[in-house]
């Protein structure tokens, strides 16, 4: 069993579930106390023993209305929050930036005739742009008469020229698409499809198509096999304003072909190549020139496109965990804080919103927006009390709630917490890394307008992620057992 100290920091225990009793009859009865219950706290202090994660595990529990601490197990231990750190990154975005505020991305040019000399993409770090929406963007262009580029100038001015997130250089090899890159200009979540077809016959060469296609060095003695399984090994390597990408091995005839998602090595460089592909697919004929710089003064605005609001946004941060889109939010706040946009100038945003909730930003350590890798780390007592104030909120706190996963429903909880008392009332955001896990949220009360807020973190559990995953749902899943079972005991 856990042994309960005076020192919080290493382990307080608030009897739970009289607390949450009167705090249900609080609004009829203004008299009345909270009773202990034992029972609560032994029940938690066996969650704990029995998933024997050691001693970097760290638990809290609030009434969300209130903030009162129901729950503590090594409230103030900083640990690495692995993707709970989106919690933090969504709480700020949303209360600095508002659930309406949108993303934009635009043309800006000089007509003359029906050309434009230089045409400049100028993004305000958008993470939902699409290949699409700069056909969209040509389109528009081509509808106001222009048929003719000369070079296309990427503008990414808007944040610095750090394309590489903070942390992200501890898996320098890995080339996956949630390892991603962030630019100001970001198309397609800058991961590219490279897609290999087998050729005409036995012995041709295979064909390789790649959107963007002037951005790639491509060097590819794949061929086509009689038969067998696919076997293509591919290596990338940035080259400045392109992308080296060398392709060796072989591909049977009679199949379709394969596809695999990589990240890119230069986003902006890219951006450039892909409007230059809309823009033909528009009629609209371009120079073969791209290059990254800021806009030359005077130009006007050609065409544009909005992002769908924030509050729509960070649903993939919140269901999917998605990293891309949490980074690219992360310097949002930044640019909007001081542009170009610094990391410095994100952290300092986040910070700004954390010392708002009271939490001493002093205690919590942001290195990225995402979560990934190490250097992130807060204690649950200070996520916990950020969850109350967003709860507390009434500006965004429906936005927030709806961002988060859904026990039993979808996102990363879509298989977990299917055997509630009551459906769909776990809202929490997962976290998981080789050394890490984490769930923290909402379960929401019976009764309109009450939930708890709880977080748990442990770290040191590689090789036991099945335990420390235990920990947390049978956390969140007791809690909702004695919310949903108070009605009856009434």
């Amino acid at each position: 069993m856990c042994a309960r100290v005076a020192d919080v920091s290493r382990f307080r225990a608030v009897p739970l579930l009289g607390l949450l009793f009167a705090l249900s009859t609080l609004a009829r009865d203004a008299r009345a106390q909270v009773a202990p219950d034992p029972a609560w706290t032994a029940t938690v202090e066996q969650l704990v023993h029995d998933a024997a994660l050691g001693d970097q595990v760290s638990v809290s529990v609030l009434d969300a209305a209130t903030g009162t601490v129901l729950f503590a197990h090594q409230p103030a231990l900083a640990l690495n929050p692995a993707s709970n750190q989106k919690l933090v990154t969504a709480a700020a975005a949303l209360a600095r930036l508002g659930p309406e505020f949108r993303m934009r991305t635009a043309l800006y040019g000089r007509v003359e005739g029906d050309g434009v000399a230089t045409l400049v993409l100028r993004g305000l770090g958008d993470p939902s742009l699409r290949q699409s929406d700069l056909v969209e963007l040509a389109r528009d262009l081509a509808d106001h008469g222009v048929r003719r580029v000369g070079e296309i100038v990427v503008d990414a001015s808007y944040f610095d020229g750090q394309l590489l997130p903070p942390a992200f250089e501890q898996q320098p090899g890995e080339i996956a698409p949630f390892r991603a890159a962030t630019g100001a200009v970001s198309v397609d979540a800058n991961a590219y499809v490279l897609r290999v077809l087998p050729g005409a016959s036995p012995g041709a060469a295979a064909r390789v198509r790649l959107d963007g296609a002037g951005y790639f060095a491509l060097d590819s003695t794949v061929s086509t096999s009689e038969g067998g399984a696919p076997s293509i090994v591919a290596t990338q390597r940035d080259a400045g304003g392109r992308m080296q990408l060398v392709l060796r091995g072989s591909i049977p005839s009679g199949i379709t072909g394969v596809s695999y998602r990589r990240r890119i090595e230069n986003p902006l460089a890219w951006a450039g190549h892909l409007l230059r592909d809309a823009l033909g697919a528009a009629g609209i004929r371009a120079g073969d020139a791209v290059r990254v710089g800021p806009a030359p003064p005077d130009v006007a605005v050609l065409a544009q496109h909005a992002s769908e609001p924030l509050s729509e946004v960070v649903s993939a941060m919140g269901k999917q965990s998605d990293n891309f889109v949490a980074e690219m939010v992360f310097r949002v706040l930044g640019a909007q804080r001081h542009a170009p946009g610094r990391v410095e100038d994100s952290v300092a945003a986040v910070g700004d919103v954390l010392r708002e909730a009271g939490v001493d930003p002093a205690g919590v350590r942001v290195i990225n927006g995402s979560g990934l890798f190490r250097g992130n780390q807060i204690a649950t007592g200070d996520l916990a009390r950020l969850l109350s104030w967003v709860y507390q909120n009434p500006g965004i706190r429906d936005e927030y709630l709806a961002h988060l996963a859904i026990g039993g429903v979808d996102g990363t909880l879509a298989s977990r917490f299917r055997d509630l008392p009551h459906p769909r009332v776990v809202r929490a955001k997962t976290g998981t890394l080789d050394n890490a896990i984490a769930l923290s949220g909402y379960v929401l009360a019976p009764q309109a307008g009450r939930a708890v807020v709880f977080s748990v973190i442990a770290n040191g559990v590689t090789g036991r992620h099945g335990p420390a995953r235990g920990l947390c749902d049978g956390i969140a899943g007791t809690i909702a057992t004695h919310l949903w079972a108070e009605p009856a005991r009434r």
